[in-house]
């Protein structure tokens, strides 16, 4: 019943699942599983000196981080949120959230090689996937890498436990305006079969037919009893137009008010208003609700992919060393900093990280000049044919320099379509020559390494005769 409001028609919100917030207790150990076992990268970091005042990191009052990971920029595909509480060393795990598929973006051997020198597995084979236990006690679907060329996104579903099927489909699609994709999903049988049986699917689109295609899969718990939900189950984040976001909110008041969180809330940002609240579904897992016209692109500006700062990060952590058996519950992880204050206290840290930063931008501005340099000159040479002027130019630091510019832009890859016009054409000013420039620098390459590697032979013999 909505109360006089009227409930979605399944499928009708063009929603996009963002990402998944989960807990961390130790998060080097958890960015080296990403990394190494999925592939994934740091897409920003940033440190709080306060408790979330929306409970981001949980019903905990202490200083935190949150860590953004994936595949590319959140505003076109889906991330992983890794929260961090100063002083929190576990989370009780609840039963709602099963696991979450990933499809691997290397052989499958490779990731669980990865996965057993970090200490984790040894993996459950299931067919064709394998379920592996990684930090924390999280719990994942490894699918075997696409069909080299196939462009999907590489998170596949989040599969969670319900006490009522019904209920919980009618919330997604009704309230949320879902899809409903138990068929479709049935025919493509991803992980397997038998991992498919007795599940629902709900979402705003399939897996593998685009970025953001991370669905829910719903599985009813035995005999249809309450799911217990925890803090380490986190968080779902559901990007939706601003109008759709009024309205499915407007179905949460009206069918479940209980269910509200964190009421509606229109944050002043420079890219706009941002709306954002916080609702849980009829088993308690809770989903966070934002505009995607700010949402976006405040996410797109916001990653820097910049990893945390571990220096600084000891430090803060050596401060925040609070015991979690305080004998006042309220008095438990409460911050004792702000953030300014850190940065006030350690200058040098950030002073220092600033100065590599000066350094870095320095040393790429400077490559970049000296090979427009080289290029021009190797250009003009090529088409006065001047053969000496050829010979004079220095091949093998045009060569160099371009491959450590190449190696720095491969780190700050964008997505943006502009951004991606402008690097290319930096590119072609860094060390892009034409095909006969680059045929002529192939042979001055050859020919300085024939010289060097008869000098060296002359050498040899010179110190036999003696």
């Amino acid at each position: 019943d909505g109360g006089g409001v009227a409930m979605a028609e399944p499928g009708s919100v063009k929603g996009r699942h963002a990402h998944w917030v989960l807990r961390t207790s130790d998060l080097k150990r958890s960015l080296d599983f990403y990394r190494s076992v999925f592939g994934m990268k740091v897409l920003r970091h940033e440190e709080n000196g306060e408790a979330c005042p929306i409970t981001c990191n949980g019903e905990f009052s202490t200083a935190w981080s949150k860590t953004m990971v994936g595949y590319e920029t959140e505003d076109i595909a889906y991330a992983f949120e890794l929260t961090f509480n100063y002083g929190v060393t576990s989370y009780p795990k609840g039963e709602a959230l099963r696991d979450i598929a990933v499809r691997l973006k290397q052989p499958l051997l490779d990731s669980l090689s990865a996965a057993g020198e970090l200490g984790y597995g040894p993996a459950e084979s299931n067919g064709t996937s394998m379920h592996l236990t990684g930090p924390d006690g999280y719990r994942y679907v490894l699918i075997p890498q696409p069909l080299e060329g196939e462009d999907v996104e590489p998170f596949h579903h989040v599969r969670l436990r319900v006490r009522s099927l019904h209920d919980s489909v009618a919330f997604y699609t009704r309230v949320l305006g879902m899809s409903e994709f138990t068929e479709a999903a049935y025919q493509r049988a991803q992980p397997t079969f038998e991992y498919m049986k007795g599940v629902r699917v709900v979402g705003y689109a399939l897996p593998g037919t685009g970025w953001s295609s991370v669905p829910l899969f719903l599985e009813e718990s035995p005999g249809s009893k309450a799911v217990r939900v925890e803090q380490w189950e986190g968080r779902h984040a559901l990007a939706l137009p601003s109008s759709e976001l009024r309205a499915a909110y407007a179905r949460v008041q009206a069918t479940r008010p209980g269910a509200v969180v964190h009421e509606l809330r229109e944050l002043k940002e420079k890219l706009g208003t941002l709306l954002i609240a916080i609702v849980k579904d009829p088993d308690g897992l809770e989903i966070c609700l934002v505009s995607a016209e700010v949402f976006d692109r405040a996410a797109r500006a916001a990653d820097d992919f910049e990893e945390p700062s571990w220096e600084l990060r000891a430090r803060l952590a050596a401060e925040r060393a609070v015991s979690l058996e305080a004998s006042d519950p309220h008095a438990k992880n409460r911050p004792e900093w702000s953030f300014e204050d850190v940065m006030k206290q350690n200058p040098e840290v950030f002073a220092k990280a600033e100065e590599d930063v000066k350094k870095l931008l320095d040393r790429v501005e400077q490559l970049f000049r000296e090979n427009e340099e080289l290029m021009k000159e190797a250009e003009e040479a090529m088409e006065s044919k001047d053969e000496e002027r050829m010979k004079a130019i220095n091949w093998t630091r045009l060569e160099e320099n371009k491959k450590e510019i190449e190696a720095w832009m491969h780190r700050h890859k964008p997505t943006d379509p502009k951004q991606k016009g402008a690097m290319a054409e930096m590119m072609k000013k860094a060390g892009h020559l034409s095909p006969e420039a680059q045929e002529a620098m192939k042979q001055a390459l050859a020919q300085a390494e024939y010289e060097e590697a008869a000098g060296g032979e002359e050498e040899v013999g010179d110190h036999e005769e003696l």
